[in-house]
């Protein structure tokens, strides 16, 4: 069955969104940003590598994908927007591949594939799954790299890392987490290989290993060798890229105006929430488990809430997009709650806890080397964002649902299908039928994610 399922959820994925992605490619030339991506698609699509949108803060790997259109005559909208449906439709099936490794056995093939199905109606990106924006294709370069990491393919898998970092430069984040996981992981094996006879499990976390990497310089030279080995295509794409950095003065291409990067570490807080409110399988089964944990840790828990609410009071980063574009979810959520109600963001203090602790429950079964290095990564690529976007939560979120903790198939599984689903109806429909207008445009504006 597990040959059946690779061939059925890409195509039954796009034979389901066609129809839709028909009727969403008809309202409109230009989708909101699609005003900068489309055009320099096209562009590039036509072979012009002259031409170039200053605007434009990306590398131009979603516009050299375009070439891909060239041979066929199909340099149209219609055509850039179908690169985003195929792109969802290998997502689906790379989703499958690594959750049926993460889950170790649990479930079967069945249940990795009714999470792989979950994950591709995830509302934010199923709705971009529907127009030339970067996140689609972003993400999969993103998981055809980690792919190919998890099988211990590096070569394959550094290709895609870089071709991850040409689509959005924060995609490095991930490059170097899955680097510094393969250091970590190869410690621990060669101290492992040394000490054959011990029964006690050598950790990460452990003192252990750091004593026998200090007591044995032949350890750590063969640890070095093979670190090497393993990392040297990733450092071949992290290396260069610090050089870019150095050079350019920024992470971003193009219009720094918008994007200057300054720490907001409350990003950190509205991504658990994004976790808990669309991880509802994860949530619902670590509930109680972070209940009885703060429970257990009350006078933790109170300290935890403090300095939540002295970030959230210190640093939070309001951007002008944020409060001027109203075709975006964001602006309502923040402008009827958050910027209402000055009390509002402070009160959120202890659910922000509660969502940070549930994330950490649904990983406490992973290794010490990817509890140490994707919170850290969270921390990369989030908290020195200023805009509160939801597409920027998404990479890092199919990265967590599809690591948390294995169980069987139950409730709480077809629940959170349940509530993709309906949460695309109710997206679709407000984007087919309200409609307004701004000054500046001639045509009439909708509200996506």
């Amino acid at each position: 069955m597990q040959g059946s399922w690779k061939l059925v959820l890409p195509v039954g994925f796009v034979l389901y969104s066609l129809p839709l992605f028909l009727r969403v490619n008809g309202t409109a030339d230009y989708i909101i940003d699609e005003e900068f991506h489309i055009p320099q698609g096209m562009a590039f699509c036509r072979k012009q590598f002259d031409v170039w949108d200053n605007k434009i803060t990306t590398f131009p790997g979603l516009y050299l994908l375009a070439l891909v259109l060239h041979p066929f005559n199909g340099c149209s909208v219609t055509g850039l927007r179908l690169l985003s449906l195929a792109g969802a439709g290998i997502n689906i099936l790379l989703m499958y591949k690594i959750r049926r490794r993460t889950l170790a056995g649990t479930g079967g093939n069945a249940y990795a594939a009714h999470e792989a199905i979950t994950l591709s109606v995830l509302p934010p990106l199923y709705f971009f799954s529907h127009l030339y924006y970067t996140d689609t294709l972003s993400l999969t370069m993103v998981l055809l790299f980690y792919n190919y990491w998890q099988q211990e393919a590096h070569l394959p898998a550094a290709v895609w890392g870089a071709a991850s970092v040409l689509m959005r430069q924060t995609n490095i984040v991930w490059v170097c987490m899955c680097c510094g996981i393969t250091i970590l992981d190869t410690l621990v094996q060669q101290c492992t290989k040394t000490r054959p006879e011990s029964k006690q499990q050598i950790r990460l976390f452990g003192s252990e290993l750091w004593l026998q990497l200090l007591g044995s310089p032949q350890l750590v030279c063969n640890c070095i060798l093979r670190i090497l080995a393993k990392c040297c295509f990733y450092a071949s794409i992290i290396l260069p890229f610090i050089g870019f950095i150095c050079i350019n003065g920024s992470i971003v291409v193009g219009d720094k105006s918008a994007h200057e990067a300054s720490l907001h570490l409350p990003q950190l807080f509205y991504f658990t929430i994004f976790a808990a409110g669309f991880g509802i399988s994860n949530t619902l089964r670590q509930l109680r488990f972070a209940f009885g944990l703060l429970r257990r840790n009350l006078l933790l828990t109170l300290v935890g809430i403090l300095l939540i609410a002295t970030v959230v009071h210190f640093n939070t980063v309001v951007h002008p997009y944020l409060l001027a574009d109203n075709r975006h979810y964001t602006f309502y959520v923040w402008s009827r709650l958050y910027g209402r109600f000055w009390w509002f963001r402070y009160a959120m203090s202890p659910i922000y806890l509660l969502a940070l602790v549930l994330l950490c429950c649904g990983l406490r079964h992973m290794p010490d080397s990817f509890k140490l290095m994707f919170p850290l990564s969270l921390l990369l690529v989030l908290c020195f964002q200023r805009l509160l976007e939801l597409r920027y939560f998404l990479v890092p979120y199919v990265l967590f649902r599809l690591h948390t903790r294995p169980a069987r198939k139950g409730f709480a599984e077809w629940l959170e299908l349940g509530v993709h689903l309906l949460l695309n109806v109710v997206t679709f429909y407000v984007y087919f039928t309200k409609v307004f207008y701004w000054q500046n445009y001639r045509k009439p504006q909708r509200i996506i994610w």
